[in-house]
């Protein structure tokens, strides 16, 4: 089964089928994968291309009003710009991924180390830097410190300091991602293959490194630094503290129910892997098919990051009015009934939170 979420996205069938297929073969049949082979088929290519479609335009879109914006970028702004840039870079894997599915990997040995890393890098990329909005968004409105806006260079070195852990942590899928022939599915995929001593330990270790970065540290990091953002808007008085509730509730219930379903199978798959649970037919092919679906939901994810981090925010939504006046998109009748201006701060148009707690998000 295919437990590493680098084949979950692709839809390939990792080595599990052959690793026990080799110790089982004189004991019991092979599964058959022809119901996981058939779902991938017609599931995953019209689902990755919505996702590749609205991805790409929603945080094209984040990327352009920042871009055409004539304030210079500052505090949260610049993370956002980079998880814009994460999101697109891993939606545009997805129709490699969508191509595999049908007719298998077409695209030789190095553009699957090429493309599969891309995607790892940015799946990573787009975790930790939602670590960095909780954590400026906590300084911000907890602390009132902007201390981003006053050191600039400091979140360039933390913006760089994320790409490089990405690039790090993804150096063991651009060496073992292989294009190689399954003659059980008659098909060529692209996936992970690990030497055969240590297969079992590999994968274990990336489920497990993949579920704390990908998702433990980014959920911790949103409860702890929402949960203290709360508290602080509870006790002040300012008129838009229901609303920035909302906002908030609304990004940590996202993340969550994007990724928590991905994380549950590959935490399943991982007491597999240990023969914590014993493997049968029946049961791998049911978590084959939830590990296809509950991947293609945690992409989701990628769309709804420029609704929830962007055009939820009151400013940005007048930043963009404004670029789009600018650009001759709206009329002056438009402009009047629609614009409002909301206390233009000196600061980040994403959090929304500057000189005291009732001007937030």
């Amino acid at each position: 089964m295919d437990e590493d979420h680098i084949m979950s996205y692709s839809g390939a069938v990792t080595d599990d089928y052959n690793e026990s297929y080799s110790f089982d073969c004189c004991l019991t049949q092979p599964c058959d994968l022809i119901p996981y082979q058939e779902f991938s088929r017609w599931f995953l290519p019209p689902f990755y291309y919505l996702i590749f479609l609205l991805g790409l335009g929603g945080n094209l879109m984040v990327i352009a009003v920042l871009l055409l914006d004539r304030a210079p970028l500052l505090g949260t702004d610049i993370f956002v710009f980079n998880l814009a840039i994460a999101d697109i870079l891993l939606v545009v894997t997805l129709p490699f991924w969508a191509i595999q599915a049908i007719r298998g990997w077409v695209f030789k040995d190095f553009p699957c180390k090429v493309v599969g890393s891309m995607l790892k890098i940015n799946f990573y990329a787009s975790a930790l830097f939602l670590i960095c909005i909780s954590f400026e968004r906590y300084l911000s409105i907890v602390y009132v410190i902007r201390m981003y806006n006053r050191n600039k260079r400091f979140i360039i070195y933390t913006t760089l300091l994320v790409w490089f852990v990405c690039f790090l942590m993804t150096v063991p899928d651009f060496v073992y991602l292989t294009a190689e022939f399954d003659s059980r599915l008659n098909v060529t995929s692209c996936g992970l293959v690990f030497p055969q001593h240590s297969t079992k330990m590999w994968k274990i270790a990336l489920i497990i490194i993949n579920q704390v970065v990908a998702f433990l540290l980014p959920l911790v990091a949103m409860i702890y630094c929402y949960f203290h953002i709360i508290l602080t808007l509870l006790h002040s008085k300012g008129f838009r503290k229901h609303r920035a509730l909302k906002v908030i509730l609304a990004v940590v219930v996202a993340f969550f129910l994007c990724w928590s379903p991905y994380h549950l199978v590959q935490f399943i798959n991982t007491l597999l892997q240990l023969q914590l649970l014993e493997k049968d037919c029946q049961w791998e092919d049911n978590l084959d098919i939830a590990d296809i679906v509950t991947t293609s939901l945690g992409f989701f994810h990628c769309c709804l990051n420029p609704l929830l981090y962007a055009f939820v925010g009151l400013k940005f939504r007048n930043k963009l009015l404004m670029v789009l006046k600018r650009l001759g998109c709206i009329n002056q009748n438009f402009w009047n009934r629609h614009f409002r201006v909301s206390g233009q701060s000196r600061d980040s148009s994403w959090s929304e939170s500057t000189d005291c707690s009732n001007n937030i998000l």
